[in-house]
């Protein structure tokens, strides 16, 4: 707390400065300025004897570096004073500060009456802040802590009126429940059996009334007993912490325990021994000895509610180490530190080694469905059979037969997949193995195709063994399946679409050009689920579409060209010029089509003004031309004495349409 001259000295010093604030303003009602992040800066003539209230949020003990919000509500005449109106806030203690300042002083002005200031300390301590407006003034006291603190009222000391169970073993792992009063978190539990090194507890839960906690392992030795305090810590490292004691609230002891079993699994194993036995019961406690007749067994592992071990041979678990092959002993598991032990209720049964003396059939398709007698010793129900490496579905199961049924196999190539059949017992994992199964992958076969009568046409192709998903190539090009049909005698006819891409062979034909010829291809079977295959090669012949083709060798003549020569020697009565015919220029029409039908020429025909001054020669219409034969045509100019250029059209006319060769004669 300051005293009243520092408080009067802070009042004047603040009057000075509001009214400092005041004159720098344009009036005394003038909207205060806008300062940086929107806050209005003052600028408001302080009122004289308002009322004022300070108060402070949270209200509960702040702690170190917290935040705590002051709000000062300033009223004139029961009305909020102007906005804008200034107020100081100030802080005595050492480490505080005003967050918006970061001083221990800070000027907030009103809105609707109220302005708020934001005080941290990061000391321990009580800071007493002082909000002033005008000449008045109002405090209020913060006090900052470590961390909160609830001191205990008074009568209200920890009490333990239990701890239930009051014993377990020294190996710890009980769950307690410690009940009594006016138990306050944080707690600690230990316990202490006086050794000068108390234990400590997990506390699982605390409530006013209870709490539950997880006992420490202590040492102790067979057939004794330790006493241990319960020590209960509330509120543990804090100011208010507290303790109560519970003297000998819980015994350590290392019980003499008889032990019981239960049941045994598996209940039966092949004479040899060797098979993993599980003893459940309770009570079991090490070091123990394990039993089967007079044969002990090698312990593998105890715990209080089980044993495991491995069987004995049979044949060692009479008197003298013979008598026993096969059938039920007895099991007994004898505790060594307390010399207790006890029998089992239900016998172990030794049964004859496992031997496969048969099986068959030793073959059946990859897609499962064979059904498998196996025959033998020592097959004990339930079993399992794994054939040719997956898992078979076991139908029956007799001491000297096992009826199984095939599964199917994945394939990832086109072979047949081999393995052992093996029989294995569940219970004690006795296991024989007998003869391979074979899983046949049947192999597709082609046996027969159909030639399509065209390139566009379709080919029937019929497979043997056509298993899965089909695909069919045609020299080397994937061929689109239109439809499939399963015969009755097992094959499969798939009609197939030729691949309008395949390219056909080709036959030059003397005269000029080239005519398609039927081509002979490939085709490959595959089943996309086998992976298996199968090829006929150049078993398909695919035909071209029978057409005649109209073709010229070359496809157009030459200009022609006359002479024409001076008489040297004119002969009356006739003296003049000469003129020399062009030579002869030949073009070949040629049959470049495919299939029976010809090329039949029916006319040359012309047109044109020169066409008298052409001299055309061909044999007559018809003319039947078969694949590659040709027929010559031969065309000769014969110009005029006088310089000039004529022009003539020459049609072929034909059943595979009309070729036109335009002629062009000149005399020169």
């Amino acid at each position: 707390m300051i005293d009243m001259r520092q408080r009067k000295l802070t009042f004047a010093l603040l009057a000075l400065l509001l009214i400092l604030a005041g004159c720098k303003s344009e009036s005394p009602t003038a909207p205060p300025p806008v300062g940086p992040g929107g806050t209005p800066g003052g600028g408001v003539t302080p009122p004289t004897n308002a009322t004022l209230t300070l108060t402070a949020s949270p209200t509960t003990t702040p702690l170190v570096n917290s935040n705590v919000t002051l709000t000062a509500k300033v009223t004139q005449n029961n009305q909020n004073v102007p906005d804008g109106t200034a107020v100081q806030f100030t802080t005595n203690l050492s480490g505080s500060t005003f967050t918006d300042s970061g001083t221990t002083s800070a000027i907030k002005i009103t809105s609707n009456g109220v302005a708020t200031a934001t005080l941290t300390s990061t000391a321990v301590g009580t800071a007493t802040v002082i909000a002033a407006v005008g000449n008045v003034t109002k405090s209020i006291d913060i006090t900052f802590s470590t961390q909160p603190t609830t001191p205990p009222p008074s009568g209200t000391t920890p009490t333990i009126t239990a701890v239930t169970p009051a014993t377990g073993p020294p190996a710890g792992g009980t769950q307690v429940s410690i009940s009594g009063t006016n138990f306050r978190s944080p707690a600690r539990i230990l316990f202490d059996i006086g050794d000068g090194n108390p234990k400590e507890a997990f506390v699982v839960s605390v409530s006013s009334t209870q709490i539950v906690a997880i006992t420490p392992a202590i040492n102790l030795v067979t057939g004794q007993t330790k006493a241990a305090d319960v020590i209960v810590i509330t509120q543990a490292g804090t100011s208010g912490e507290q303790r109560v004691v519970k003297t000998g609230g819980f015994t350590y002891q290392l019980a003499v325990l008889t032990p019981v079993i239960r049941s045994l699994q598996p209940t039966s194993g092949p004479i040899g021994g060797g098979t993993r036995v599980t003893i459940f019961g309770d009570a079991f406690q090490t070091p123990v000895q394990v039993f089967f007749g007079a044969a002990e067994a090698q312990v593998i592992s105890v715990n209080f509610d089980n044993v495991i071990v491995m069987s004995p041979r049979g044949s060692d678990t009479a008197p003298g180490g013979s008598g026993v092959v096969t059938g039920p002993v007895t099991v007994t598991v004898r505790n060594v530190g307390s010399g207790t032990s006890a029998n089992s209720p239900v016998s172990f049964r030794y049964t004859p080694k496992m031997v496969i003396t048969t099986a068959g059939p030793t073959e059946g398709p990859f897609t499962g469905g064979t059904r498998i007698k196996i025959d033998g010793v020592g097959f004990d129900d339930p079993l399992a059979v794994i054939v040719g490496t997956v898992a078979a579905q076991v139908i029956s199961v007799s001491g000297s037969e096992v009826i199984v049924q095939t599964v199917g196999v994945n394939l990832t190539t086109c072979s047949d997949v081999t393995g052992p059949i093996v029989v294995t017992n569940t219970e004690n994992g006795d296991s024989a193995t007998g003869p391979n199964f074979i899983f046949r992958v049947p192999k597709p076969l082609i046996t027969s195709i159909s030639n399509p009568n065209t390139l566009t046409g379709t080919a029937l192709i019929t497979v043997l063994n056509a298993l899965g998903f089909p695909r069919i190539t045609i020299g080397g090009t994937t061929a689109n399946i239109v439809s499939q049909v399963t015969n009755p005698n097992g094959t499969t006819t798939f009609s197939v679409q030729i691949p309008p891409t395949i390219q056909l062979s080709s036959v030059s034909c003397p005269a000029g050009g080239s005519a398609l010829i039927p081509t002979a291809f490939t085709v490959v079977y595959t089943s996309a689920t086998t992976g298996c295959t199968d090829t006929a090669n150049n078993a398909l012949i695919v035909t071209p579409n029978a057409a005649p083709v109209i073709f010229a060798n070359p496809a157009t003549f030459q200009p022609f060209q006359a002479t024409i020569t001076p008489n040297v020697a004119p002969a009356p009565p006739f003296p003049g010029t000469a003129v020399a015919p062009s030579p002869t220029q030949t073009v070949a029409i040629v049959n470049t089509g495919s299939g029976p039908t010809p090329l039949t020429i029916t006319a040359f025909n012309t047109s044109g003004a020169g066409c008298a001054r052409f001299n055309i020669g061909a044999p007559p219409p018809p003319i039947d031309l078969n694949q590659c034969e040709s027929v010559p045509i031969g065309v000769t100019y014969n110009g005029q004495t006088t310089p000039t250029t004529e022009t003539c059209t020459l049609t072929v006319v034909s059943n595979a349409g009309n070729k036109t060769f335009l002629l062009v004669g000149t005399s020169k």
